[in-house]
């Protein structure tokens, strides 16, 4: 997760989730190398099932959960899209801008630890749009509410354009 634009007029957040997808493909690699060594040693069936289960649901696993997503903010277009890339395709939603009242930090409790991802808060109906559909550790959940709510925070103290004067 990181920030790749920050202007007055634009906010662009980006995720794009390299660790599981490599780890995934990693996991695949070394039981497709399992299932080779067990064909090597004549255990063809049992090697064809393990390619097969072991190779093919961390892929499945990938291809499911790995999804770069997206947000920008246009305070042009008074836009908010959320753009979210994976090998299933593409899907975007878009909200006007005005509806917008914050970001917050969600907290998924486990035995494990606490986990977090980023949330917008809009109004008009009220809605809760995620900025990843997983919860992760770390501060940059945190980082990408503030950066949200310095922008938005930001916007509300650029002065109102004077409107251009007309032929009376």
């Amino acid at each position: 997760m990181k920030v790749i634009h920050r202007s007055e007029q634009l906010l662009v957040l980006e995720d794009r989730p390299w660790f599981i997808g490599i780890f995934m493909i990693l996991m695949a690699l070394v039981f497709v190398a399992g299932s080779m060594a067990l064909v090597g040693n004549g255990e063809i069936l049992g090697g064809f099932f393990l390619g097969l289960v072991g190779g093919g649901v961390p892929i499945l696993i990938a291809a499911l959960m790995v999804r770069r997503v997206r947000l920008t903010l246009d305070r042009q277009a008074m836009r908010l899209t959320r753009t979210s890339r994976s090998v299933a395709g593409l899907s975007q939603k878009d909200y006007a801008l005005g509806r917008l009242v914050e970001a917050k930090v969600a907290v998924s409790y486990d035995s494990d630890g606490n986990t977090y991802r980023t949330e917008l808060h809009l109004k008009d109906p009220p809605e809760t749009v995620p900025f990843t559909n997983y919860y992760t550790n770390g501060r940059k959940p945190e980082q990408m509410a503030e950066a949200l709510n310095d922008w938005l925070t930001a916007s509300q103290a650029l002065p109102v354009p004077d409107a251009p004067a007309g032929n009376h």
